[in-house]
C-alpha cells in the first residue's frame, strides 16, 4: 500500500495531528462529529511511507479527547446540566439520565466504557460533573478512558495493514466498518452489563 495521492503531504506533516486532535475534541460536545472515524482512517495510513505516525496519533487524540471532556466539565459547571437537555424527555436528557443512574451504581466501568455507548461520552461527562466529581478525579478518569479509546481507534485501523493484497482504500474502509461494528458491539454489551443491576432492582419491587 502507498500514498501516492497525496499529494500536499498532509497526512504525514504535524497538521494531521492538531486537525485529528481538535476534531476529538469538539466531539465531545457535538456528538455527530465522527472522531473516531476519523482516528480509525488514519490508523489504516500509520506507519506508510508518507503516512502519520501510530504514536503521535494516539497522543493526539488522547489530549484532544481530555481537552473535550474538561471544557464539557467546566461548561457543565458553568450553566448546569439541565441546559444539556433540550426538554424533559428529549434524546439527550434520557441520555444523561441514564449516565447517572449508570454511575451511580458501576462508576468505574462506566467512565471507562462510556465511549462505545451513543451520546455516552456527553451523558457521562456531564452526569460525573453533576454529581460532585471533583475536577482531579474526574481528570483521572477522562485520561484512562481516553487512553483505551485512543489505543482502540488507531489500533483497529492498524490491524487492516495485515490483511494481504489489499489497497490503501480498502484499508481504510475495512477499518472503518469494523470499527463500527465493533464499537456497536461494545456498546450493547456493556449497557447490557451495567442496566442488568438496575434491571434486577426493578423486579424486585415489583409487585
Amino acid at each position: 500500500m502507498d500514498l501516492a495521492a497525496d499529494t500536499t503531504g498532509f497526512l504525514a506533516s504535524f497538521w494531521v495531528y492538531l486537525v485529528g486532535g481538535a476534531f476529538v475534541m469538539v466531539s465531545a460536545l457535538i456528538p455527530p462529529i465522527p472522531s473516531t472515524t476519523v482516528f480509525v482512517a488514519l490508523g489504516a495510513l500509520a506507519g506508510l511511507d508518507g503516512g502519520p505516525r501510530a504514536g503521535l496519533l494516539v497522543l493526539a487524540m488522547m489530549v484532544g479527547a481530555v481537552a473535550g471532556d474538561l471544557a464539557t466539565y467546566g461548561i457543565t459547571k458553568l450553566l448546569g446540566n439541565s441546559r444539556w437537555g433540550a426538554k424533559a424527555g428529549s434524546r439527550r436528557q434520557r441520555a444523561i439520565d441514564a449516565a447517572t443512574r449508570r454511575l451511580t451504581q458501576r462508576p468505574f466501568m462506566f467512565m471507562l466504557t462510556s465511549r462505545f455507548i451513543p451520546l455516552g461520552r456527553l451523558s457521562s461527562n456531564i452526569a460525573a460533573t453533576a454529581a460532585g466529581y471533583s475536577l482531579r478525579a474526574f481528570a483521572v478518569f477522562s485520561l484512562v478512558s481516553a487512553t483505551i479509546w485512543s489505543g482502540y481507534a488507531v489500533g483497529v485501523g492498524i490491524l487492516t495493514r495485515y490483511w494481504p493484497n489489499i489497497s490503501t482504500q480498502m484499508a481504510v474502509v475495512i477499518a472503518i466498518v469494523a470499527s463500527i461494528a465493533l464499537g456497536w458491539l461494545l456498546g450493547k454489551v456493556s449497557t447490557w452489563f451495567l442496566d442488568r443491576k438496575h434491571s434486577r432492582q426493578v423486579s424486585a419491587v415489583a409487585p
